[in-house]
């Protein structure tokens, strides 16, 4: 289960609105409890895939900026707990690329569809221990 605020999901659908047609990417930061992974903050980052013509569909985050990210949670006494991005124009269902970059069973993976430059709904998901899918994770959101 994901549980994060309306105000943090409403600015996580702001940065795929201002990302589009490219996909808005970002770091989702928080505690993980039994079955939950809580959501305190945020961070969008920059999508630096390498081939311009490909960012509709794809997303890279750059390394160095994640390891800035992490090591700013750890002396908040937070962690990395997710990954999301956006897809113009898609469902926000996790995709063969997204499978083929995951790397953490555990992580919430949420998606947010922006269809025409509008955010939409969003869907998270988490890798299967062994990694051979995603299974769907029901996402809370509070006041």
């Amino acid at each position: 289960m994901l549980v994060l605020t309306k105000e943090i999901h409403e600015a996580i659908k702001a940065h795929g609105q201002a990302s589009y047609p490219f996909e808005g990417c970002g770091l989702l930061l928080g505690q993980v409890e039994p079955g939950k992974n809580m959501v305190q903050q945020i961070r969008p980052m920059e999508n630096v895939w390498p081939n311009e013509a490909e960012k509709p569909i794809r997303f890279s985050i750059d390394p160095n900026a994640w390891q800035q990210v992490e090591l700013e949670a750890m002396v908040a006494g937070l962690d990395v707990i997710g990954i999301f991005h956006s897809h113009p124009d898609d469902v926000p269902v996790a995709s063969p690329r997204d499978l083929a970059w995951a790397s953490w069973p555990g992580y919430s993976y949420l998606i947010t569809q922006v269809l025409n430059s509008q955010p939409t709904y969003s869907q998270s998901w988490q890798l299967s221990a062994d990694r051979s899918g995603f299974i769907e994770e029901e996402i809370v959101e509070t006041d």
